[in-house]
């Protein structure tokens, strides 16, 4: 584990030592804010500048660096995603190692995931042991795609699992996920708490004089429509893309018109893929796909309801947008951390992962007068007002200031990974 500098090494130099503000170091794969995983990273450590001196290491930081935040940069291939992750896992680690050895260094390591195994802090945004085990198996993705994916979710679930069990702490987003944790990995569960991850409220706020036929009409779609929005990085299968796509080609003639669905994101082929299968159920006309967006808000201001039967999710960043957004939420039942926030008729709408339920929750946001579909956009807004980006930072930092305040004597730690 990550070293407290020890107190009083001589004493001349005590008063000098407490006067200056602790280093962290904090590792992940890319800080940045098209990443959900990396953008909470990222508001993470733009909070804790106020009471410390971070180290960043990754491949990317969408900040300026300034004296209490620097950069670490490793250059790391784009794909593929599992030669991305090894080569983090090497590249990282040296500089880790190079910081620790010097004289100012970190007094706590944090790694997403396992991606530093020895970090004293490890912020998990997922289960690849526990996924394995129960949603990966349903999957439909087939060919090398999946053995692609089988291969990077397998080298993951090995390194998490080193990695907690050498964790002082665990910070994790959700309660669900908590409970994922605790019966996947033994003897973590009094390691683990619960930071909800953030959505910068006001800048997801659709402004009043947003115009939204501009960004519907290129798209082709109407002004009497209902647009659903789907918004994914990837993982089309996983995250429900193919269970609308089905509860669209369901739909009765008439409600069938009255329906648009906005894509935003995905990997070029799987976007192909899912043309393909919206061709092939013939609900081409109504499905139009933005792809990958440096910024998704004006996809979200101009759509109506957001749909997101995802299989796995521990705490959904682009539901949390979409209500920010004011769009109400068709979400899969008990999915983690949405299931935080989300109120059935309220706010949402839960379903069960099937084209049935899917197709009769579209059918409800269709039925839904104007007025009273404005009313559901009001109170999914007001909803998420308490995951701010500021309540987000002031609980970072007041739980690194708690473990500080409770480090045990560095003699007293266990020794780091082999070096």
């Amino acid at each position: 584990m990550a070293r407290k500098q020890a107190e009083g090494e001589n004493s001349g130099m005590g008063s000098d030592r407490a006067a200056k503000r602790q280093r962290l170091l904090v590792a992940d794969m890319s800080v940045a804010r098209s990443s959900p995983a990396g953008s909470c990273v990222l508001a993470e450590v733009q909070g804790l500048c106020e009471d410390f001196d971070v180290q960043v290491v990754s491949s990317r930081l969408d900040a300026s660096e300034t004296q209490s935040l620097t950069l670490g940069r490793v250059v790391l291939p784009e794909r593929p995603v599992l030669l991305r992750y090894l080569v983090f896992q090497r590249l990282a680690r040296q500089r880790i190692i190079a910081a620790l050895k010097q004289k100012a260094r970190p007094v706590l390591v944090q790694a997403t995931q396992g991606q530093f195994v020895g970090a004293d802090v490890c912020y998990a945004h997922f289960c690849h042991g526990a996924y394995l085990a129960g949603a990966w198996r349903r999957s439909p993705v087939r060919g090398l795609r999946r053995l692609g994916r089988w291969l990077t979710h397998t080298f993951n679930a090995g390194r998490e699992r080193a990695a907690f069990a050498r964790a002082r702490r665990i910070v994790v987003p959700s309660a669900g996920l908590a409970r994922e944790l605790r019966a996947q990995y033994e003897g973590i569960g009094d390691k683990i708490e619960v930071i909800a991850n953030p959505v910068d409220v006001v800048r997801f706020s659709r402004p009043p004089d947003f115009d939204r036929s501009a960004v519907r009409t290129p798209f082709g779609f109407t002004a009497g429509q209902r647009v659903l929005c789907f918004m994914a990085l990837g993982d089309f299968s996983r995250k429900g893309l193919d269970l609308v796509l089905d509860a669209i080609a369901g739909l009765a003639p008439f409600a069938r018109a009255r329906v648009g669905l906005l894509v935003v994101g995905g990997q070029p082929s799987e976007i192909e893929d899912a043309r393909r299968q919206g061709r092939d159920r013939g609900v081409d006309v109504c499905v139009r796909f933005a792809g990958m967006q440096s910024d998704v808000r004006p996809f979200l201001w101009c759509a109506d309801v957001y749909v997101f039967p995802s299989a796995y999710e521990i705490f959904s960043l682009a539901a949390l947008q979409a209500l920010a957004a004011g769009l109400p939420v068709i979400v899969t039942r008990g999915l983690y951390g949405v299931e935080d926030y989300i109120v059935e008729g309220h706010n949402g709408w839960f379903v069960e992962r099937s084209v049935d339920d899917v197709r009769a929750a579209i059918e409800r946001a269709l039925a839904i007068p104007d007025d009273e579909l404005r009313l559901f956009s009001q109170r999914a807004h007001q909803s998420i007002q308490h995951y701010g980006v500021e309540e987000f930072q002031r609980r970072w930092r007041a739980f690194y200031n708690d473990l500080l305040a409770s480090l045990e004597p560095a003699s007293a730690l266990p020794p780091r990974e082999k070096q």
